[in-house]
C-alpha cells in the first residue's frame, strides 16, 4: 500500500514568491534617506536575510519536496516462506504485523527517492490523530515522556496530522504524517493499540 499526500505547491510557491519579492524590498529600504537616518542599514538588512531565508525554506521544504509512505512486506529480516505465503493477500490486516515495513520515502526534485524512515510494524503501538501541528510534541510528551519526533507531513498548514507512535525497546518514537482514509485505516489495525 502507498500514498503520496497533496501539497498544494501553487500556494506554497505564491507564499515564496511573495517573501522572497518582500525580502528584496526590505533590502532596498535603507537607500531611503529618510529611512536610514532612522534605521540602521544593517538591522533592515538583518530583517531582510530572515525573510529571505523563510521563503527559501517554504521552498525547498514544501515545494521541493515530496513524501510517500509505503507499507510493504519487510525487506531485511522477514522468513522468505511467510513472505512467499502472503505475497498474495490484498488486505494488509491479514498480514502478520512482523512482516510488514512502514517506510517514508523523500522526493527532493528530480532525484531518486530515498528511504528516510524505516521501522517495523510489529513497533506500532498507536495512531493518533490532530488537527494539525500545534501541540502534537507537547502531547507527545505528556503522554509519551521523551519521545523522538519526525514530521513528514506535505504541506505548510495541513488540516490533520496522523501520528505514529513506535515503541523501541530504548525510545518511543513519533511520526507525523498527512494520509487519506485508506493508509490510516490500514495503520489502525495494524497497530497494537488501535486509535486514540
Amino acid at each position: 500500500m502507498k500514498y503520496t499526500p497533496e501539497s498544494g505547491k501553487s500556494k506554497v510557491s505564491v507564499a515564496a514568491v511573495l517573501l522572497l519579492v518582500a525580502a528584496a524590498i526590505t533590502f532596498m529600504v535603507p537607500n531611503i534617506p529618510s529611512v536610514s537616518a532612522a534605521v540602521p542599514s544593517g538591522v533592515v538588512q538583518f530583517v531582510a536575510l530572515l525573510i529571505a531565508v523563510a521563503g527559501i525554506f517554504i521552498l525547498v521544504r514544501f515545494r521541493f519536496v515530496t513524501f510517500t509512505y509505503v507499507l510493504d512486506f519487510r525487506s531485511d529480516g522477514a522468513d522468505p516462506d511467510a513472505v512467499r505465503a502472503y505475497s498474495a493477500q490484498t488486505d494488509i490486516s491479514r498480514i502478520p504485523r512482523d512482516l510488514i515495513d512502514f517506510t517514508v520515502f523523500k522526493t527532493q526534485g528530480q532525484r531518486q527517492p530515498v528511504a528516510e524512515c524505516i521501522l517495523g510494524a510489529d513497533e506500532l503501538e498507536a495512531v493518533k490523530d490532530f488537527p494539525g501541528r500545534r501541540g502534537i510534541v507537547r502531547e507527545m510528551r505528556r503522554e509519551y515522556g521523551a519521545v523522538s519526533y519526525f514530521d513528514y507531513t506535505a504541506s505548510p498548514r495541513p488540516e490533520s496530522v496522523t501520528v505514529l507512535v513506535f515503541s523501541e525497546p530504548d525510545k518511543k518514537i513519533a511520526v507525523a504524517i498527512e494520509c487519506d482514509e485508506k493508509m490510516r485505516d490500514a495503520l489502525i489495525s495494524l497497530s497494537s493499540g488501535g486509535i486514540s
